[in-house]
C-alpha cells in the first residue's frame, strides 16, 4: 500500500488553535473576534464577526477587574445575540507588555482563547499607514487575529508551567549578569586608581573577584594602606578566604603596593567609599544570579531539555535558556521556521524567474533576539569545549568562508530539537550509528554519563533528580539498564 504524502499549507504561519476554532465553527459568521490595542490604565476593544464585519465599535476598557467585567459583559451580550458559544470566541492583542500580564491572565482564566500578534504585521496591516490612532491600530490587528496569524500568549504557550519559570529565571539571571558585568567594570577603574596592578592577577598572586579580593577592596583600600599592613595579619585574612600559599600571596602583594604609584590624597576617601559600594554590588548580583541559575538547572533536570546538558561545553545556562525560550517539545516548530525565529538565517531575494540565482542578505533584526544569544553562545561554546566532531565542523565552515558561528547555531538547534524530542542524550557518533556494537554503545553510554555526573553534582539537589525515574534522565538511565544491561552509577 502507497503512503500518503503529508499535505502541505500555504498558511504555515497560522495558529493552529485559531484554525480549530474556525473549524469548529463551520461558518465565519459563528466566530466572535475581540482585538484589544492595550495601555497603561485604559485598553480599547473591538468585536468583530470571523468575516471581518464590526459587530461593536472601539470601546474603552480599564486595565482592572472591573474593566475584566465590563468585556466580559460585552462578549456576553454579543455572544448571546448572534448564538456564538463561548469555545468560539478568541481575544488577542499586540505583544503583552508587563502592565497588561494580570489583564490577559485573567481572561484565560474565564475560558478564553487569548493570543498575541506580531506589532510590525498589525501596523502593515491597518488602512492608513500614514497616521496611527486607537481606531486604525485596532483594524490592523483585528486583521491580523483574523488571519490567524499569533501565537498563544502566558503560560497557555506551555502545558508544563515550568518552561514559563525556566525563562522568568533565565531572563532574570541574564540581566543579573550584565549588570554584573558593569559592575566590575566600574570596579577595574576605581581599584586602578587606588592601587594599580592590583586587579592583575600575574602581578598581585592574587585571582581578582574572588572572596578574598572583594574583602580587600571593601575597607581601607588604597596602595599606601596596603603597603603599611602586617605581612601576618594580611596572611591571616587570606587564609580565612582560602587562599592557596597565603603568606606568600600577602608578601607579594604588600610588595606590589610599595612600588605602586599612589592615589592623589584628597581623592582616596570617595574613591574608598565608592568602591566599597560598588563591590557591595557586585557581591549581591553574583550572588543572586547563581541562585536563580541554581533554580533554573533543578526545574530544567525535569523537562526533556535536560538533554542538552548532555554535550560537552552546554552547561545549566545555555541549556535553561533554551528551555525558556523555546518552551514545549510537543509545539516546537520546523527547523527553518526555528532558525528564522532565532535570527540565525540571512534574508533571501530571489526574482526575475526560475533561473535567476537567489541573493542572500543579512540577517533579519526581526526576530527573538534573547533565543539568539542563547543558540550562538550556544555555538561558541561547543567550538571551545565541544565534542571533536562538532567542534571540527564549525572549524571546517570557518575555513570555507561561511559564518561557522550561525552555522554552528542551526545545526545546534537541529542537535536540540532531535535531542529534546526524543528525549536520548547525546551520544559520540561510533556510539550511535545503526551498525553499532554493544561494546561501542556501552562505552559511549558510560562517556555522557560521566560527563552528566559532573555536571549535576555541582547543583545541590542535582544528583537525586538526575536519578529519578520520573523525570527524563532517570528514565532513559533505567531503559539503558532493561534494554542494553548498562549499569551506570548513581555517583561518580
Amino acid at each position: 500500500m502507497k503512503k500518503s504524502k503529508a499535505k502541505q499549507s500555504v498558511y504555515r504561519n497560522q495558529n493552529s488553535l485559531i484554525r480549530a476554532l474556525f473549524e469548529r465553527a463551520g461558518n465565519s459568521r459563528k466566530v466572535l473576534c475581540v482585538a484589544l490595542d492595550y495601555a497603561k490604565r485604559k485598553h480599547v476593544a473591538l468585536i468583530c464577526e470571523g468575516n471581518g464585519d464590526v459587530l461593536k465599535s472601539s470601546f474603552p476598557v480599564e486595565n482592572n477587574a472591573a474593566g475584566i467585567e465590563h468585556l466580559l459583559e460585552e462578549i456576553s451580550a454579543t455572544a448571546r445575540h448572534r448564538k456564538i458559544p463561548a469555545d468560539q470566541v478568541f481575544l488577542g492583542g499586540e505583544d503583552e507588555a508587563a502592565y497588561v500580564a494580570n489583564f490577559t491572565q485573567a481572561l484565560r482564566l474565564k475560558g478564553y482563547l487569548v493570543v498575541r500578534v506580531n506589532a510590525y504585521e498589525a501596523k502593515e496591516n491597518r488602512e492608513n499607514l500614514l497616521a496611527s490612532t486607537d481606531g486604525l491600530d485596532l483594524l490592523g490587528i483585528a486583521k491580523t487575529l483574523l488571519s490567524r496569524r499569533a501565537r498563544v500568549t502566558g503560560d497557555a504557550a506551555n502545558a508544563n508551567p515550568a518552561y514559563r519559570h525556566i525563562r522568568d529565571l533565565s531572563r532574570c539571571r541574564r540581566t543579573l549578569v550584565r549588570q554584573q558585568t558593569a559592575a566590575s567594570n566600574r570596579i577595574h577603574a576605581l581599584a586602578e586608581q587606588l592601587f594599580p596592578g592590583f586587579l592583575n592577577g600575574s602581578k598581585s598572586a592574587l585571582t581578582p573577584f574572588t572572596e578574598a579580593s572583594l574583602e580587600l577592596m571593601r575597607e581601607r583600600f588604597s596602595a599606601p594602606e596596603i603597603a603599611r599592613r602586617k605581612p601576618a595579619a594580611l596572611g591571616n585574612l587570606l587564609r580565612r578566604h582560602r587562599v592557596h600559599h597565603p603568606d606568600q600571596t600577602a608578601a607579594e602583594i604588600i610588595l606590589l603596593a610599595r612600588e605602586a604609584l599612589p592615589p592623589a590624597a584628597a581623592r582616596v576617601a570617595s574613591l574608598q567609599r565608592t568602591l566599597a559600594a560598588t563591590v557591595d554590588l557586585y557581591a549581591c548580583l553574583r550572588r543572586n544570579a547563581l541562585e536563580l541559575r541554581s533554580e533554573a538547572a533543578l526545574l530544567l533536570a525535569t523537562t526533556p531539555y535536560v538533554m542538552l546538558t548532555s554535550i560537552p561545553g552546554i552547561g545549566f545556562v545555555l541549556a535553561a535558556g533554551l528551555a525558556g525560550e523555546l518552551g514545549e517539545p510537543s509545539s516546537l516548530s520546523r527547523l527553518d521556521s526555528l532558525c528564522a525565529y532565532a535570527g540565525i538565517v540571512p534574508r533571501t531575494f530571489q526574482s526575475g524567474g526560475p533561473d535567476s540565482p537567489a541573493i542572500q542578505g543579512h540577517a533579519s533584526p526581526r526576530c527573538n533576539r534573547i533565543l539568539k544569544d542563547w543558540t550562538v553562545q550556544s555555538a561558541q561554546k561547543i567550538h571551545l569545549y565541544g565534542p571533536p566532531e562538532l567542534k571540527d565542523r564549525i572549524t571546517r565552515w570557518n575555513a570555507e568562508g561561511r559564518h561557522g558561528l550561525f552555522a554552528g547555531a542551526r545545526h545546534n538547534l537541529r542537535l536540540a530539537s532531535a535531542l529534546v524530542k526524543n528525549e536520548i542524550p547525546y551520544l559520540a557518533p561510533e556510539g550511535r550509528g545503526r551498525h553499532a556494537t554493544p561494546a561501542q554503545i556501552e562505552t559511549a553510554t558510560q562517556a555522557t554519563w560521566a560527563i552528566l555526573l559532573k555536571k549535576w553534582r555541582t547543583i545541590s539537589g542535582g544528583p537525586d533528580l538526575i536519578l529519578d525515574q520520573a523525570h527524563p534522565l532517570g528514565y532513559w538511565r533505567n531503559l539503558m539498564l532493561e534494554i542494553h544491561g548498562i549499569d551506570l552509577p548513581g555517583r561518580p
